[in-house]
C-alpha cells in the first residue's frame, strides 16, 4: 500500500507541475497576442508567422546548441514536417482572428482547443470516451456558437477562422504528445518554428511589407514568449495527459479580456462570458472525469497486491 500511496503522491506532484508550467505557457500567450493585435493590421499574417518564428529559432537555438547534438536530430521527421504544416495553417488563421475580433471573443474561441483535443484523443489515441465526456464536449461547442452570436451574421470569417485554427493547434498538440516519446521536448519544441518558418517565408513573399523599427521590437518580443509559451505546452503536455494539464490554459481568457480592455479599450459582451462559462465548464468536466477514473484506476491496482497476499 505504501508503494501505491507514493505513486498517488508523485502523480499528484506531477500533475501540479504540468498545470504550473501550462499557466505560464497561458500567460506568454497572452502577450503574443497583444503584439498580434497591435501590428496585425499593418501586416500580412502570413508575414507575422514568417517573422515570429523566425525569431522564436534564433531564441531557442542557443539552448539547442548547449543541450549537444541530440537536440538536432528527430526520430520522426515526417511528422515533424506534417507538424510545421499544420502549425503554418493554424498560426495564419488565428494571427488573422486577432487581428480582426476582439481578444476576449477570439481567446474563448480559442478555448475549444481542449474539446478537440478530447475528440483528437479519442480518435488517434483510442482513448475512451464515454457518454458523459460526450456530452460536454457538446455542450462546450454550444458555448462556441453563443460566442459567435447566432444570427445573420453569426459565421464572420475572423470567428471561422479562430475555429478551424483551434482545431489545427490541437491536431499539433496530440501530434507533439506523441512526438515526445521519441524526441525530448527541446527537440520538439525546435522543430516547430524550424518547419513552419520556410513553408511560411514562401507564402509571405507575394504580400510582403517592410515592417519599421517599432514593429520589428514587438516581433522580437513576440518571438521570445512565444519560444516561452511553446516549450512549456509541450513540457506540460509530457508530464501529464493533455485532458489534464489544457483546462489550465482557460485563465488565459482573463489576461486576454484585461489586455483588450487595457490596451484597446474592449469590453467582452455577455454572450463572451457565457459561452465562455460553458466552454470552460465543459472542460473542467472532463477533467474531473479523467481524474476519477485516474483514481479509480489506482485504487485497482493498490488492491491487487494486497488480494494476491491474503
Amino acid at each position: 500500500m505504501s508503494i501505491a500511496a507514493d505513486t498517488i503522491e508523485a502523480d499528484r506532484r506531477r500533475i501540479f507541475t504540468a498545470i504550473g508550467v501550462m499557466l505560464i505557457a497561458g500567460l506568454s500567450s497572452s502577450l503574443l497576442h497583444i503584439g498580434v493585435r497591435h501590428i496585425g493590421p499593418s501586416l500580412p499574417a502570413i508575414e507575422i508567422v514568417f517573422i515570429r518564428s523566425s525569431i522564436t529559432i534564433l531564441c531557442t537555438l542557443p539552448v539547442v546548441l548547449n543541450s549537444s547534438a541530440v537536440a538536432w536530430r528527430t526520430k520522426r521527421p515526417g511528422l515533424q514536417i506534417l507538424r510545421g504544416i499544420i502549425g503554418v495553417f493554424s498560426m495564419t488563421m488565428w494571427y488573422y482572428a486577432l487581428a480582426t475580433m476582439p481578444l476576449a471573443d477570439a481567446g474563448t474561441l480559442s478555448f475549444t482547443t481542449g474539446l478537440f483535443v478530447t475528440l483528437g484523443a479519442a480518435l488517434w489515441f483510442k482513448e475512451h470516451v464515454g457518454i458523459r465526456r460526450w456530452s460536454a464536449v457538446a455542450i462546450g461547442f454550444l458555448g462556441a456558437l453563443v460566442v459567435m452570436r447566432p444570427g445573420p451574421g453569426m459565421f464572420t470569417w475572423p470567428a471561422v477562422a479562430a475555429v478551424v485554427s483551434s482545431g489545427l493547434w490541437a491536431a499539433s498538440l496530440l501530434m507533439a504528445k506523441h512526438l515526445v516519446k521519441f524526441d525530448s521536448t527541446l527537440t520538439v519544441s525546435f522543430y516547430q518554428p524550424l518547419l513552419i518558418a520556410p513553408f511560411a517565408a514562401v507564402a509571405a513573399i507575394p504580400v510582403w511589407i517592410w515592417p519599421d523599427a517599432h514593429v520589428w521590437f514587438i516581433l522580437i518580443v513576440m518571438g521570445a514568449v512565444a519560444a516561452i509559451g511553446n516549450y512549456c505546452y509541450i513540457y506540460a503536455l509530457r508530464l501529464a495527459d493533455a485532458s489534464v494539464v489544457m483546462p489550465a490554459d482557460y485563465v488565459r481568457l482573463v489576461w486576454m479580456a484585461g489586455w483588450g480592455y487595457l490596451f484597446f479599450s474592449e469590453i467582452p459582451l455577455l454572450t463572451t462570458w457565457f459561452g465562455a462559462f460553458l466552454i470552460i465548464g465543459a472542460t473542467f468536466f472532463i477533467t474531473l472525469r479523467e481524474s476519477q477514473l485516474a483514481a479509480e484506476r489506482h485504487r485497482k491496482l493498490a488492491t491487487v497486491p494486497a488480494s494476491q497476499e491474503s
